[in-house]
C-alpha cells in the first residue's frame, strides 16, 4: 500500500479515514482490557505498531543470542505466519517443516539454538513453553496486540526509512495501534537508523553477509542477479544487493512469508538471490544456481543492559 507512506494524506487515504477511526477505537478499547496475568517467567514482547517489515526477528536473533551468552535461558514463542500444523502448542526443532511452523520460527530455531514455540494462541504456548522448560525469560516474536498473552515488559521496532508512514491506523494507513501506543513501551528500536521525526532509545544493525550458495561459495562482485525476496519490506533487501555492488536484472516479492515461486527457483539462467527468511523454506540442499544472504544483527551494548538488568528484575 503505497500511499500508506506519503505526506499529506492522499484521497484514498482520506475516504478511508472513518473506517481508521472506527479501529482506533477498538484498539484504544482491547489495550484497556489487556491481560495482566503472569507466568512466573518475565515476558518481553518485541512487536511493532506498522504492518511488517520492521526487523523484528533480526532484533530477537541479536538479543537473544546477546542474553544466552550472559547466561539467561531464553524461550521463543511465536504465531507462527505462513505455517498450518494439525496441533498446537508446536515445538519447533531444525527438522520441522516450514510449512508447518511457519519461516521466522524456523529461522530463529536454527540460528539460536533455543526452545521455540509457536501456537496461534500465544498465552498458551507460553504457559507450555515455561511448563516444559527450565527458562529465565520468554521473548514473543511480534503479539504486541495479542492482549490475552501477559507481559511484563515491550519493545517496539520501527522501519527507520518508512517511520509510522502517514500515521494513520490501518486502512487508511500502516498502524495497527495509535501512534499514542508508544509511550507505554519500555523500548523503541528502529531498523536500520534513526527514522525522523520519531524519538528512538536505539538503532538495529542488521550487518548483511556476502550472499553464499549450499556449497558454501561466495557469489562474484558485481554479478549481474535476479533476487526474490518474501518479506515484509522487500525493497529494503533489492537496496542492499544493489549497494553491494550487484547489477539487479529482476526481483519478485511474492509477498511475506510466501515462498518461492518455482518457476523462478527453476530459472538457472543468472543466480538467484534470497533472504535467509526465504531460504528456510527451501529443500536442501538449494539449487547450486541459488544463494542466500545471512544477517548477523547487532543491537547497543547499553540497550541489551538495559534489557538484561529489567529481565533480571522481573
Amino acid at each position: 500500500m503505497n500511499f500508506w507512506y506519503v505526506k499529506p494524506l492522499t484521497l484514498v487515504a482520506r475516504l478511508l479515514l472513518p473506517l481508521s477511526w472506527l479501529a482506533g477505537l477498538i484498539a484504544r478499547r482491547r489495550f484497556r482490557q489487556r491481560h495482566k496475568g503472569h507466568y512466573g517467567v518475565p515476558v518481553l514482547v518485541v512487536g511493532n505498531l506498522t504492518v511488517g517489515g520492521t526487523g523484528k526477528s533480526p532484533a530477537i536473533q541479536a538479543l537473544v543470542s546477546c542474553l544466552q551468552e550472559r547466561g539467561v535461558r531464553c524461550g521463543i514463542v511465536s504465531r507462527g505466519y505462513g505455517g498450518h500444523s494439525h496441533h498446537y502448542p508446536l515445538l519447533v526443532t531444525t527438522d520441522t517443516d516450514a510449512g508447518q511452523c511457519g519461516d521466522e520460527p524456523k529461522a530463529l530455531a536454527q540460528q539460536l539454538g533455543c526452545p521455540v514455540v509457536v501456537d496461534p494462541d500465544r498465552d498458551r504456548a507460553v504457559r507450555y513453553l515455561v511448563k516444559q522448560y527450565p527458562l529465565d525469560a520468554v521473548i514473543s516474536d511480534d503479539g504486541l496486540q495479542h492482549y490475552r498473552m501477559g507481559r511484563d515488559l515491550e519493545l517496539i521496532m520501527i522501519d527507520g526509512v518508512r517511520g509510522l508512514g502517514n500515521g494513520q491506523m490501518l486502512p487508511a494507513g500502516p498502524l495497527r495501534e495509535p501512534a499514542d501506543r508508544i509511550p507505554t513501551v519500555q523500548w523503541r528500536v528502529a531498523k536500520g537508523q534513526r527514522p525522523a521525526g520519531l524519538d528512538v532509545d536505539a538503532v538495529l544493525t542488521l550487518n548483511p553477509q556476502w550472499p553464499v550458495n549450499a556449497q558454501g561459495h561466495l557469489l562474484a562482485k558485481n554479478t549481474e542477479i535476479r533476487a526474490c525476496a518474501g518479506i515484509g519490506y522487500p525493497q529494503s533487501f533489492y537496496q542492499q544487493l544493489a549497494e553491494q555492488g550487484f547489477r539487479l536484472q529482476a526481483t519478485h516479492s511474492p509477498g511475506d512469508h510466501r515462498p518461492v515461486p518455482p518457476d523462478w527457483l527453476a530459472d538457472a539462467g543468472l543466480p538467484l538471490v534470497l533472504t535467509e527468511k526465504d531460504a528456510v523454506k527451501l529443500a536442501r540442499p538449494w539449487p547450486d544456481h541459488c544463494y542466500v544472504v545471512r544477517l548477523e544483527p547487532e543491537l547497543p551494548a547499553d540497550l541489551l543492559d538495559s534489557i538484561e538488568s529489567a529481565l533480571r528484575s522481573a
